[in-house]
This record gives C-alpha cells, sequence and structure tokens, in this order.
C-alpha cells in the first residue's frame, strides 16, 4: 500500500519506519535536515534494547508523494487545516485517512479534505521522542485502536487494522473509538502540560506526590466534562493506570508538549486543556485547574521571544 504520513515528527517517524516494512512510504515534513538524513542514511528507531534501520522515503511537499491510498495524519492538532490544505495532493477519491493525533476535535478539521466514509479516527499508547535529525527513540509501545466518528462499521478499519498488525504495530477494531478519543484526552490533560512546565519525563508522576495530584485534578475536571458529553470515565483509575502504571512503559518518554517548548514551538494546549474549558463551558461546568494550566503555558509561549 501507499502510504504518506503527514507530520514527521517523532510518532509520525515512528509509524512511518514500521510501516515501511511492507509498504511504500512517504514521510511529509517541512524539517529539512531531517528528510535529507533519511534520504541518505536510513530512519533510525531506537529501542531500550537495540536500534535499527528503516527505509522510508522523505520529502518535504505533498506534490513530492503524490496520490496516496492511506495518510495517517501526525501534524499538530493545532496546524491540521493549514498542512491540509498545502496537501491536497495527497488525496484522491479511494484514499482513506486516519487521524492519529493528540487532542480533540481533529477529525472536523479533516473532513473537508477526504470523503465522509474514508475518514477513520484512532488512538494510540505509544511514546517516542526526537534524538536528532533522521533518529528518534521509540520509549514505549502500546496499542492503537480504529474506529469510525459515528462508530458504524466499515471495511477500512479491517483493513488498516491488519496492515499495522501485519507491520509490528499491535491494533484493534473499535466499535466506541471516541470514548477511547476521550481516555486518551484525559491522559494527555494530566501528562502535557504538566511535563512541559516542570521539564521532566513522564514517569516523573508516579515519583512526585504534587505533580501527580496537579495531574489528578485536571483529568478529575476532565472527565466531569467528557460525562457531559456522554462518555463515562473514572479519573482515579485513569491516573493511576497512565500515569503510574504507564510510567514503566513509557516513563522515560517527553512528552510531545515537552518536545514543542523543547524547541520553542507552539503546543496543543488549546486542543488538549483548552477543549477542557470549551467544553465545559458550554455545560456550565467549572475548570478551574485547566483553565490555569493553559494560561500558564501560553505565558510559557511568550518566554520564547525571551530566550
Amino acid at each position: 500500500m501507499k502510504i504518506a504520513i503527514l507530520g514527521a515528527g517523532a510518532m509520525g517517524s515512528l509509524y512511518g519506519g514500521l510501516l515501511s516494512q511492507k509498504n511504500e512510504v512517504y514521510l511529509i515534513d517541512i524539517w529539512q535536515e531531517h528528510v535529507e538524513q533519511i534520504n541518505k542514511n536510513g530512519l533510525i528507531i531506537q529501542t531500550a534494547k537495540e536500534e535499527k534501520i528503516y527505509r522510508p522515503q522523505a520529502v518535504t511537499s505533498a506534490a513530492q508523494a503524490g496520490p496516496a491510498d492511506l495518510v495517517i495524519i501526525f501534524v499538530k492538532s493545532v496546524h491540521t487545516d493549514t498542512a491540509l490544505a498545502q496537501s491536497r495532493e495527497l488525496f484522491a477519491e479511494h484514499t482513506i485517512a486516519l487521524t492519529l493525533q493528540n487532542g480533540y476535535g481533529n477529525d472536523e478539521d479533516i473532513l473537508p479534505y477526504v470523503q465522509a466514509d474514508n475518514l477513520l479516527i484512532g488512538t494510540t499508547a505509544s511514546g517516542a521522542t526526537v534524538l536528532q535529525a533522521g533518529k528518534v527513540f521509540q520509549a514505549g509501545i502500546g496499542p492503537t485502536n480504529i474506529g469510525t466518528r459515528d462508530n458504524r462499521a466499515s471495511e477500512n478499519i479491517a483493513k488498516i487494522v491488519q496492515l499495522f498488525n501485519d507491520c509490528d504495530i499491535e491494533s484493534y477494531a473499535s466499535d466506541n473509538i471516541m470514548e477511547a478519543v476521550w481516555t486518551k484526552l484525559m491522559v494527555n490533560v494530566g501528562i502535557n502540560a504538566v511535563t512541559a512546565l516542570l521539564d521532566v519525563r513522564n514517569g516523573f508522576l508516579a515519583e512526585s506526590t504534587a505533580a501527580y495530584e496537579v495531574a489528578e485534578a485536571l483529568v478529575k475536571e476532565g472527565t466531569a466534562v467528557a460525562k457531559a458529553e456522554g462518555y463515562e470515565l473514572n479519573a482515579a483509575e485513569i491516573a493511576e493506570k497512565y500515569y503510574i502504571h504507564g510510567a514503566k512503559v513509557v516513563g522515560q518518554n517527553r512528552s510531545s508538549m515537552l518536545q514543542d517548548v523543547d524547541k520553542k514551538r507552539k503546543t496543543e494546549i488549546e486542543k488538549i486543556n483548552g477543549a477542557i474549558v470549551r467544553i465545559g463551558k458550554k455545560h456550565n461546568i467549572a475548570t478551574p485547574y485547566n483553565e490555569l494550566i493553559v494560561k500558564l503555558i501560553n505565558a510559557k509561549e511568550d518566554t520564547y521571544s525571551l530566550q
């Protein structure tokens, strides 16, 4: 299958590398050095045990890749619309689009660019960090769940799940993917901004009582908002599963928001904690912890010009 990965950061590179084992894969990213290193030396994926070299093709524009059978969208959620508007060459009538992005509402941003029946939504529990141009660290591998926004059956789901499993990406079909999206949102709500502000790896939440309590408070607000939207989630269970036990799997991972702050880039805060604030207001649910964390990350972004 011809696959285009839109956004070859840590996660896009990880998936693109693994999928290139049995598919024609194009990594699309504006980071010129990354693209050049991959084309020259291959994409290096490092784990705790070994390093492997994969051979996807890397390009800086969608036009260089052309129409794909599958487009996996990994760009930062705040850039989805802009990235897709600049990548129309990837989409033909048959093209399947799959979002594996962080945040909430990405499907709405993608719909104008793809056939509605060909839009899939997914979540991933894997973690990765860019080490240098052409090299990423796979901090942990977790399941990928794939479904449709209205939970209808689709032969595309089974096709992509099989494709992923054939390339060492543990994947499952979901008949309630939006609940999985809300659960993943809760994971990011508690981890991303806290680790970005403290400049720590994910595992720190399992080591610091204070950091854990802040994360749990953010998630409690988030699950209250999720309940108003029709999704019953347990804040304490999420916090323990992903911040304590999860630290054993991806504890060494630097969250995507921390990686953005490291590189002085615009973060996804508005699509993560900001989404909790916006949807909370719709239901008249107070979200003071999330409101504060959004402002703190906004302030952190304001410091970029001072450094």
